[in-house]
Order: structure tokens, then C-alpha cells, then sequence
């Protein structure tokens, strides 16, 4: 699949997390990354560069990834939104399913399996683009 007109968005604190994220998104063949280092940052970036799909670690600085996310939702009901997280808790993934999170990845896993888990997104994405 030809993912070279989606644009990305990522939101994370840690600057090796979006450079991995990043680098993971053009191996898969994303055209445009934007990088953030908190909601608050990615909120506004969102309302600037309308991205395709948005990456949103929930532990950030500023404003943490579910009020992005909640943010993002009002602004775009729509929008592709995958949470990410290095310890999930079954609380915290309810709580990202019910501000309308579109999926949820573990940064421990493995770099094939986070690719895997994007690309369904991806897919949605496009099949709803055509």
C-alpha cells in the first residue's frame, strides 16, 4: 500500500522515542512527520497541519497525551489518533478507548509489531480517503 500522501503527527517526551517512531513511520512509507515533545505542542500542531494520523505518548510534560486526545476529538471527531505508552494499565486503555483513542500501542513491543498495528490504522485511513 502506497502510504507516500499521509501525513503523521508525534507527540512524545523523550527525543529517541520520536526519532524511533519517526524512522518506523518512513520504513513504512509516510510522506510527512511532524515531530512534537507535548500535547500542548500537538494540539496546536494538529490545528495547523490537519495530519492524517496522530502518534500521542500519554505521559507527557505540559499536557499529557489524553488531553490532547480529548482535545483533538472535539476539534476533529475523525481524526486517526494511536495512543502510545510504555506501562499500560487496563484503567489507562479504557480510558483512552473512551476519548476516542483509534488504537493503542505498547512501546515494548517489538518494532514489526508496532509497524503491523500502524498500518491497520493506516489502512482505515486510506480505505476511507478513497
Amino acid at each position: 500500500m502506497d502510504y507516500s500522501n499521509i501525513t503523521a503527527l508525534i507527540a512524545d517526551d523523550e527525543a529517541h522515542m520520536r526519532t524511533f517512531m519517526k524512522l518506523m513511520l518512513q520504513d513504512i512509507g509516510i510522506g510527512k512527520v511532524y515531530l512534537m515533545q507535548n500535547g500542548m505542542d500537538a494540539v496546536e500542531a494538529y490545528q495547523e497541519y490537519e495530519p492524517d494520523l496522530i502518534l500521542l505518548d500519554i505521559n507527557m510534560n505540559k499536557m499529557n497525551g489524553i488531553e490532547a486526545l480529548k482535545i483533538i476529538k472535539r476539534i476533529n471527531p475523525e481524526a486517526k489518533v494511536i495512543m502510545m505508552t510504555a506501562v499500560s494499565t487496563r484503567n489507562t486503555i479504557q480510558e483512552t478507548a473512551e476519548a476516542g483513542a483509534t488504537y493503542y500501542i505498547l512501546k515494548t513491543q517489538a518494532p514489526d509489531q508496532i509497524k503491523e498495528q500502524i498500518c491497520k490504522v493506516l489502512n482505515s485511513v486510506t480505505h476511507a480517503a478513497s
